[in-house]
């Protein structure tokens, strides 16, 4: 075990009271002990996020386009554990189309901050909610993407 690891462990059997008589220095090496750990606990994240993706990324591609999506939630057995896996889905908007949409509603004399944030992105909750002329309207420069798949891994019931 690490020398951060064990200074970790020993924090970590400690109450907040207890922590609040550690030195100013003690504290300080306490802070960097925890960042190295984060910083390497979320390094080896990404490492195994990408064996994950690289073992069953596959088996995602074939499972979401047997279930005719790209994004949303789809399972996957492999032996005795049973994969989860949600794709997000990330929007990106064409800032040109928006500006020029933009543009217009100026001109028809509304508000452009009633329609669209000042960075020309369009929340979904408020995209989602526009009437459909408005939708067909700005459409064109609305391009949905899959995020990163986030696995949940767990036990197979038994049948």
């Amino acid at each position: 075990m690490s020398e951060s690891m064990r200074a970790l462990s020993a924090l970590a059997d400690l109450s907040v009271a207890e922590l609040t008589t550690l030195t100013p220095l003690q504290t300080l090496h306490a802070v960097e002990h925890l960042e190295a750990a984060t910083a390497g606990l979320d390094a080896l994240r990404r490492k195994l996020d990408a064996a994950l993706n690289t073992t069953y990324g596959e088996h995602v591609r074939r499972a979401c386009a047997e279930a005719c999506q790209d994004v949303g939630l789809v399972h996957i057995d492999a032996g005795e554990v049973r994969i989860r896996v949600e794709i997000t889905n990330q929007v990106v908007w064409d800032q040109t189309q928006l500006a020029a949409m933009a543009a217009r509603i100026a001109k028809g004399g509304e508000r452009v901050e009633a329609y669209l944030d000042i960075t020309y992105h369009i929340p979904e909750t408020r995209w989602s909610h526009w009437p459909p002329t408005l939708r067909t309207s700005f459409a064109r420069a609305r391009l949905a993407m899959p995020g990163a798949p986030t696995y949940r891994l767990s036990p197979r019931e038994s049948v």
